[in-house]
Parts: structure tokens; C-alpha cells; sequence
């Protein structure tokens, strides 16, 4: 079975929230309910909270770029160039974290903003498209919002694939018009985010049993979100259960790829 491994880019720094939105109350509101309901010690809540005042806060970029090829990942990772719904990195930003992934040799994608409109779409595919000198990359929508046009607006825009749609029955790749579309199938804050009432042991063992049922329903791939934010001693168990899965794929022979090595 293949594993398809990849990563959204929401936050390239805290300071690009300030004043503009409501992540950081929220997220030391949530920091605060995990301590309260004893999912997280008293150190690792005062080590988010350090860590919002730390120069490179919230941007492990380049420490999951050397994991990942060290670790042979063949990973996918979606950069946006515009703002929205709590996204507000620049455009600057967004092509130093572009350039950086091109040095590592990784796959780039589109990280959409724009999901109802034509011409936004289409807009954020060629500004993407001219900044990274590549002529054919997917998309994945902020959010994983669509709507009943979005799919033809994005093959009308001139995207390779589109790999929006979560589905938890392990649905897999389709063509749609002229447009590949790749359902994703874990995403890491359903397991792990603050809503969530698993142990980190409970987390491991709920995903061996969807990888289990993957590979007995004869399942071509697997693929697997996980948010670049999250690579960081802040968010312990994100990191921990990102270094496991790794591991464990690999010691079950799974093999990595990207969506383009689907096509």
C-alpha cells in the first residue's frame, strides 16, 4: 500500500495573527482547557505559551523539511499566496517558504483560498504558478471548503488535481472532467486537536487499525495530512505521533508517495 504524506502551511510566524484575528486568544484558551482537563502538563502549557514569543514561533518549516527527506517522505506541501479565514502570511512569505521546499527537492501545491469564485481561483493559480516557475501542481482549499462549483472553476483554472475532499471511507482517486481528484483520509487534528478525548497510545492504535483496514480492503494509497505547525516540542503529541507514523509505515513496507506519482 501507498502512503501519500502531506502538509498544509496555515501559520508561517505568530506575529502575522496580531491584531488580526483571534488565533492566538484561541489557541491559549484551548492550551488552558488541555491543562485543565489533564491532557497536557503544566510545563508543556507554559512551553506554548514561551513559544508565542519565540523569533521563529510557529514555523518548523525547514525542521520538517530535513525530517521528511531524511526520513525518505516523498511529501506534498500546500503554500498559499493569498489571505483568509485566519491565514495571513504574505505573499513575501510565501515565497521564501516556497523556495525553501524547491531546495529540498519536495512536491508544491496550492494552498486555496479562494473556493467560489472563477476568478480568484484562477487568479491565485497564476500568480503560484509564475512565482515557482512550475506548470502543473494540485490544490488542497483552506479549510477543505468547496461548494457545488468549486471543482469546476479549479480544472477550469487549470490545476492538475485537487485533494480537498476528506473521506473517511477511504475513497479513491477519481477523474472529473479533466481533473484528478485525490480524497485525503487522515488529517491530524481530527486525532489529535483539542476536541479530541484519545490518549496518545489510544491515537497510535486507532491509526494502525485504519491503516489495517486500508491495506484488507486492498486500498491503492493512504494519504495523510499533517499541519507544519504541529512539527514543534509545542505540540508534543503531534510531533510524536508524526515521528511514530513515519516509523511505523516504514517498518510495515509501506511506500511513500506524492499525488504525482499517482497520476
Amino acid at each position: 500500500m501507498k502512503i501519500i504524506i502531506s502538509h498544509d502551511i496555515d501559520h508561517l510566524s505568530v506575529k502575522e495573527h496580531i491584531l488580526k484575528d483571534l488565533i492566538i486568544p484561541k489557541y491559549i484558551f484551548w492550551s488552558l482547557l488541555e491543562l485543565v482537563k489533564n491532557k497536557i502538563t503544566l510545563k508543556i502549557f507554559f512551553t506554548k505559551i514561551i513559544g508565542l514569543f519565540k523569533k521563529n514561533g510557529w514555523n518548523n518549516l525547514e525542521k520538517l523539511l530535513r525530517f521528511d527527506k531524511k526520513m525518505g517522505v516523498n511529501s506534498t506541501f500546500f503554500v498559499a499566496v493569498n489571505n483568509g479565514k485566519k491565514l495571513n502570511y504574505s505573499q513575501i512569505q510565501a515565497k521564501q517558504a516556497i523556495d525553501l521546499i524547491k531546495k529540498y527537492n519536495f512536491d508544491i501545491g496550492v494552498h486555496g483560498i479562494c473556493y467560489n469564485n472563477y476568478k480568484g481561483i484562477k487568479k491565485e493559480h497564476e500568480y503560484f504558478k509564475n512565482i515557482t516557475n512550475i506548470n502543473n501542481f494540485g490544490i488542497r482549499m483552506h479549510y477543505l471548503r468547496t461548494n457545488n462549483n468549486t471543482l469546476k472553476y479549479v480544472t477550469k483554472a487549470g490545476y492538475l488535481f485537487d485533494t480537498t475532499i476528506l473521506s473517511k471511507n477511504f475513497a479513491q482517486q477519481d477523474k472529473i472532467d479533466n481533473l484528478i481528484e485525490f480524497p485525503f483520509h487522515v488529517m491530524d487534528g481530527n486525532l489529535l486537536g483539542p476536541k479530541a478525548n484519545y490518549t496518545l497510545d489510544e491515537i497510535k492504535q486507532k491509526t494502525k487499525n485504519l491503516l489495517s483496514r486500508a491495506k484488507k480492503e486492498n486500498k491503492k494509497y493512504i494519504a495523510i495530512l499533517f499541519h507544519q505547525r504541529y512539527f514543534s516540542n509545542d505540540f508534543p503529541n503531534y510531533k510524536n505521533w508524526y515521528f511514530w507514523l513515519i516509523s511505523y509505515c516504514k517498518e510495515q513496507n509501506y511506500e511513500f508517495v506524492n499525488y504525482k506519482n499517482l497520476l
